[in-house]
């Protein structure tokens, strides 16, 4: 399990993320809200604790680009205002939870560990492969903060893709589970609208990539390991 911790004050950060270790969470901690919200697009975490008050960029402003981008990690807000305000926009932006500092170890790793627990009943909701980050329920698809206009059906290819993201999918399989079962297995309908979703993404600046595995199928490589 992975925690971002974003926090100003750099003595309660080390020390918050001294305390997950111990529980034996791996933590990223920064001081920094530009550092924090870059880490956040370009990592998977279970869960972000995020202090409201950072000094280059407000912990609610992060909260709201994260959820428009569709980033659904659980987010526990952190702060040491008694603001019951500042706590209501936190949690219309789409927080998951409020605790004020400051908070003593034991009730910390409680919170966090709720977080997590909801975090994993989320996961499904969100497919990330590489530089793309596509959720299921909203029916968006990102590249960091842009977002990609597909058709419906370029939506679904492109989600089974992600769900086996790595391994060859053939054809037939993709005529199966986003067209008719009994749809002619010798239409080039697959390869029109894998043309036009590869052109989207690399219109795009998309580095993922749609790999032709030839007498096979196609297969989905995340940017890391695309060439």
């Amino acid at each position: 399990m992975k925690i971002l911790i974003v926090e100003d004050d750099r003595a309660v950060g080390r020390l918050l993320a001294r305390v997950l270790e111990q529980e034996g969470y791996a933590v990223d901690f920064v001081d920094s809200g530009e550092e924090g919200r870059t880490l956040a697009w370009v990592h998977d975490y279970d869960g972000i604790v995020l202090d409201l008050e950072l000094p280059d960029r407000h912990g609610i402003t992060i909260l709201q680009e994260l959820r428009r981008a569709g980033d659904a990690t659980p987010v526990l807000i952190l702060t040491g205002r008694a603001d019951e305000e500042a706590v209501v926009r936190g949690l219309d932006a789409g927080a998951d939870d409020y605790v004020g500092k400051p908070v003593s170890n034991a009730e910390f790793r409680a919170r966090v560990r709720a977080l997590v627990r909801r975090g994993g009943a989320r996961r499904t909701e969100q497919l990330t492969a590489g530089d793309l980050r596509l959720n299921r329920l909203t029916h968006q698809v990102f590249r960091g903060t842009e977002e990609l206009e597909l058709t419906p059906t370029e939506f679904q290819i492109l989600e089974h893709f992600m769900l086996r993201t790595g391994e060859v999918v053939p054809r037939t399989e993709l005529l199966e589970k986003v067209w008719d079962v009994n749809f002619d297995p010798s239409s080039n309908v697959v390869d029109v609208h894998l043309a036009r979703l590869r052109k989207k993404l690399r219109d795009a600046g998309v580095e993922t990539r749609l790999k032709t595995v030839r007498g096979v199928g196609v297969k989905l490589v995340p940017a890391e390991t695309a060439s």
